[in-house]
């Protein structure tokens, strides 16, 4: 049996999917307040608990055999939720997750970390992710980290300022820092990959078959939409006086600012090796920019 954590967020809800494709039955952790909507006809079980209650994960453990976290504050508090943080949720809630795996006697733990890239910006939700690894490295589990590069859907989203469709997008810093833009579904794909593998790696750098700047991004939906998009700029000084000055009164705004930054001043990127090692074709960013630009074509014709 495996146990979900974090099943209801965006990569969570697409884990579940791909779980439930492989056959692989899994028990999903949901908290006390939260509607489970789709997993309560993936999972086997639904059980309720929170990360910052040490008993509930206890109780979530039980026939447990493996565990797949992906849970994390940060999108919920950049969406205006206030009943979580980084230092309750993501430092202290996954150390209790790992002490509660480790007492009972969980073989595996994969766990959902960031491009080590970006976790040398030592901000505080960079920190907390490094705190959970070192905790899974000391502990008796067999951990697998897995470290995505940036996620295709969120960056090219209008809530990362990437309003393409609007005519306007947003470049962070220089705009020269270089990612390997991964699809959500692929990351889902190879996590249940490795939580299927006798003997998987403890660590695993996940990045799609493209390397691309911000700059080369815009220009791919330019060819894609032909015609010119409309670039509005937050300079490298404006995200670096931010991760400083917010970091003790807003950490999750700080851990954003200085994450990008770090993320601007990257000149290579880890691509899909790993991806087709575990059997798996990664989308290219340009395919997905592809997709996103023809649905849209196609919307005034359904309507």
């Amino acid at each position: 049996m495996i146990l979900l954590v974090g099943g209801t967020g965006n990569l969570g809800g697409r884990i579940a999917r791909h779980l439930r494709q492989h056959d692989l039955p899994f028990r999903a952790l949901v908290r006390p307040t939260s509607d489970p909507g789709s997993l309560a006809a993936l999972a086997s079980d639904i059980v309720r608990g929170d990360l910052r209650d040490p008993t509930s994960l206890s109780a979530a453990m039980a026939g447990i055999e493996t565990v797949i976290s992906s849970a994390h504050s940060l999108d919920r508090i950049m969406a205006g939720r206030r009943d979580g943080s980084i230092k309750s949720v993501d430092r202290d809630g996954n150390a209790n997750l790992v002490a509660a795996a480790a007492s009972a006697g969980v073989a595996r733990f994969v766990f959902v970390s960031f491009p080590g890239s970006v976790l040398a910006s030592h901000t505080p939700f960079a920190e907390a992710k490094l705190a959970t690894e070192q905790l899974l490295r000391e502990s008796r589990l067999r951990e697998v980290i897995v470290r995505p590069d940036a996620y295709q859907e969120v960056w090219l989203s209008t809530e990362r300022g990437f309003d393409w469709r609007s005519g306007t997008v947003t470049i962070f810093g220089d705009g020269t820092g270089v990612a390997a833009y991964i699809s959500m579904e692929d990351v889902a794909e190879a996590l249940v990959r490795l939580a299927e593998l006798d003997d998987p790696p403890r660590l695993v750098e996940l990045g799609g078959p493209e390397g691309m700047t911000q700059h080369q991004l815009v220009e791919t939906f330019e060819r894609a939409l032909r015609h010119r998009l409309k670039v509005r700029r937050v300079p490298r000084f404006v995200l670096r006086a931010g991760s400083v000055a917010l970091r003790r009164f807003r950490p999750e705004i700080a851990s954003v600012m200085g994450m990008t930054l770090f993320s601007d001043s990257r000149r290579r990127a880890t691509l899909d090796d790993a991806l087709r090692e575990l059997g798996i074709q990664g989308r290219p960013v340009s395919a997905y920019i592809g997709e996103l630009v023809a649905e849209e074509r196609e919307e005034p014709t359904r309507g």
